[in-house]
């Protein structure tokens, strides 16, 4: 009797291991696909069109569209 109630207690603490084993293994999972989407998350800024050359350009940091007369 005493072996069936040992046998038993390994394997409940070997499923709830196993459990946690699977929980982790799904955390680890979910913190990667966290972290590549915010790296792949793209950058939405405003852009104004440029009156010389017609080109659109950030509208925070203009730069210079490369023309001689760009007001940018």
């Amino acid at each position: 009797m005493l072996l069936k109630i040992i046998v038993l207690t390994v394997i409940v603490i070997a499923v709830w291991h196993g459990f946690k084993f699977v929980g982790r293994l799904d955390s680890q999972r979910k913190a990667k696909l966290a972290r590549q989407a915010s790296e792949d998350a793209k950058i939405i800024t405003d852009t104004v069109q440029c009156p010389t050359c017609n080109a659109y350009v950030n509208a925070a940091a203009p730069g210079s569209c490369g023309q001689a007369d760009c007001p940018y």
